[in-house]
């Protein structure tokens, strides 16, 4: 390679080099990114989940660690979370995981072995996702995983209380459109008007026959009126 070759390629070689280190570093300083959400960076401290609930929630937390840190179903009764993918690490790179759930799942929090922890908080509740992991960094390999949910209302079974309460609202609610009913058909209510009885004396339905003959026979008797007294007043 002659002098002018070899002065344009060590620049080529020194940009592509700088490019190399340069994703190395982004992969390396990259966050855990999940699928749904981007985690909140907890750098501090061993919260739990009371810690992350907001005002006037009550979430209850699933911690797994050591053993359960790995391919698997666990449950505590009330929530059943199912891992899969997991991997940890301590060489610098986090470690991942993926997880799914029987209920929605309010937040993750996923804790280092060092103080790069990772928050994933879901809103509207998950029941799965993919991907999640601690912040990248020596030593920060998964330390545990805490679930946080709270139990909804209308999963949570009614107390004995809650259940006879709804018993007689739901006789009451099936009672009261009968007795409705009820009082319609058999009520007083208001009588219907009577229709006269039209029939004439041609026996008809029909008022103008009974009309017509009156006429004819007022007219008949003033015609024999007016005759009378033409014949008195003829006569006098």
């Amino acid at each position: 390679m002659n002098a002018r070759a070899t002065a344009v390629a060590r620049p080529t070689l020194l940009v592509a080099a700088v490019a190399a280190l340069a994703l190395s570093l982004l992969w390396v300083m990259s966050p855990a990114l999940a699928t749904h959400v981007v985690p909140t960076p907890i750098n501090e401290g061993n919260p739990t989940c009371d810690d992350f609930e907001p005002v006037g929630e009550d979430w209850t937390q699933f911690k797994l660690q050591g053993d359960d840190l790995a391919d698997g179903t666990y449950t505590d009764g009330t929530l059943e979370v199912t891992i899969d993918n997991f991997v940890n690490s301590n060489s610098g790179t986090p470690g991942s995981f993926d997880w799914s759930s029987n209920i929605g799942i309010d937040a993750v929090f996923v804790k280092a072995g060092s103080d790069k922890h990772n928050l994933y908080v879901y809103d509207p509740e998950e029941t799965s996702d993919t991907g999640l992991g601690p912040q990248a960094g020596q030593g920060n390999g998964i330390s545990h995983i805490s679930f946080c949910y709270d139990e909804d209302e209308e999963s949570a079974p009614p107390s004995a209380e809650e259940s006879v309460s709804e018993s007689v609202s739901e006789s009451v609610a099936e009672s009261v459109p009968a007795s409705a009913e009820q009082s319609v058909e058999a009520g007083t209510g208001t009588p219907a008007a009577s229709n006269p009885d039209t029939a004439g004396i041609f026996g008809g339905s029909n008022p103008l026959p009974t009309i017509a003959f009156s006429l004819i026979l007022l007219a008949s008797l003033a015609g024999l009126a007016f005759a009378n007294v033409k014949g008195a007043r003829s006569r006098s």
